[in-house]
């Protein structure tokens, strides 16, 4: 994969896991989810910028694979790294490596995503400040 362009390290919590002990499916969706507004509020697409400018980040799809298992008290580090790109001036993807304190690799989230005007309600094209950011270089090139 790509270099990663931003790593979170999060410790699987009780609420994390299942009953077959070990992280079940949504908790690797919600530490990518929240490793990925990591990364964009570093490159000054927080919550303020979003809430000045109207626009949100809306998901099309994201899928997962699993690698291998993760338990309770292991702590993990999520990796976001730019996506393959999608040949539109309106969607981009972002992975998620989720890495065990091994460094094996344990599951790996793909996302597709848009950008919402949130008072039109409507698809946006990405916006500048977001084709600027390194993980998003490459749409320039591709629309």
């Amino acid at each position: 994969m790509n270099q990663a362009l931003y790593t979170k390290q999060f410790e699987v919590r009780w609420a994390d896991c299942d009953a077959n002990n070990h992280m079940r499916h949504s908790a690797y969706a919600d530490m990518a989810a929240h490793a990925r507004i990591g990364y964009l509020t570093e490159i000054g697409i927080g919550p303020e910028w979003l809430s000045e400018h109207n626009v949100g980040p809306v998901l099309f799809k994201e899928s997962t694979e699993y690698f291998r298992e993760v338990h309770m008290n292991e702590v993990l580090s999520i990796c976001v790294e730019a996506g393959e790109p999608t040949g539109s001036d309106k969607t981009v993807t972002l992975v998620n490596n989720i890495y065990k304190e091994n460094g094996e690799l344990a599951a790996r989230v793909s996302v597709l995503f848009a950008w919402m005007d949130i008072v039109a309600r409507k698809v946006i094209v990405v916006p500048d400040i977001v084709r600027q950011a390194e993980a998003f270089k490459h749409l320039a090139e591709t629309v």
